[in-house]
């Protein structure tokens, strides 16, 4: 005569009982628990970035995220003015400065890296005194956007291939900026170096460097990435601010 086994069989808090005539086998069953799609971030991540002004760079080879992790995180940047951060990871430089961006779980706040933001300025102190000196000699009676306009025209000229690829160099080619030629450049320096030129001209000298073709008018924001004459008067104008035409 055989003995008599029991098998208790639990499946989701109930208890099943199967038997034969010779043998009752019990079997345990348990409810599976779900995994946690969110990893574990044990220690986070620190990265030192530079980038100069009006650039973008990414991120996201830095902290080895690619673009569908990173949707899972929040990045938020502590100063918008010096450098924005995009949810796609692309830092923008908006000005000289710096700024700390975090990047933090979306599931439990816990930060996952830090970058560390030095925005540099596109420009020396050399081509600041001599873009600021050219501005005022030719446009310093003119408004900021005229200004501006101005040292756009010659930063174009410095990328052309039809000028000389320095910011000296294209001011001090024969026959062109007559300030260059007439006494009034070294005037402008001379201010300049005496901490007495007109701040308009260096705010708008800055811009230039940095790499901004915008200028601002009232009726709308005009690109001037094309552009490479001004004068009185220019034949075929395509702009028209102050005392200056502009092609």
């Amino acid at each position: 005569m055989c003995a008599s086994t029991t098998i208790a069989v639990h499946a989701e808090n109930e208890t099943t009982t199967v038997e034969n005539p010779t043998t009752v086998i019990a079997v345990e069953t348990t409810t599976p628990v779900a995994k946690t799609t969110t990893p574990a971030y044990v220690k986070s991540i620190t990265v030192n970035k530079t980038i100069k002004v009006n650039k973008k760079a990414s991120i996201k080879k830095d902290i080895k995220l690619n673009k569908t992790k990173l949707k899972n995180f929040t990045l938020v940047s502590n100063k918008t003015k010096v450098a924005t951060i995009s949810s796609s990871g692309k830092i923008k430089a908006k000005k000289a400065g710096k700024a700390v961006i975090t990047v933090k779980s979306k599931n439990n706040s816990a930060l996952y890296a830090t970058i560390k933001v030095k925005v540099k300025n596109r420009y020396t102190k050399d081509q600041l005194r001599l873009m600021s000196s050219i501005i005022y000699s030719e446009a310093g009676d003119q408004s900021y956007a005229g200004k501006k306009a101005v040292g756009i025209v010659i930063a174009n000229r410095v990328s052309s291939r039809s000028y000389p690829n320095t910011l000296s160099g294209v001011i001090y080619q024969p026959g062109q900026f007559s300030p260059a030629r007439n006494g009034s450049l070294n005037r402008s320096l001379a201010l300049y170096d005496s901490g007495r030129l007109d701040k308009g001209s260096i705010k708008a000298a800055k811009a230039v460097l940095n790499g901004d073709k915008n200028v601002k008018l009232s009726y709308g924001t005009i690109n001037m990435n094309s552009y490479l004459f001004f004068s009185g008067y220019v034949k075929g104008a395509r702009l028209t601010i102050g005392g200056h035409q502009f092609k």
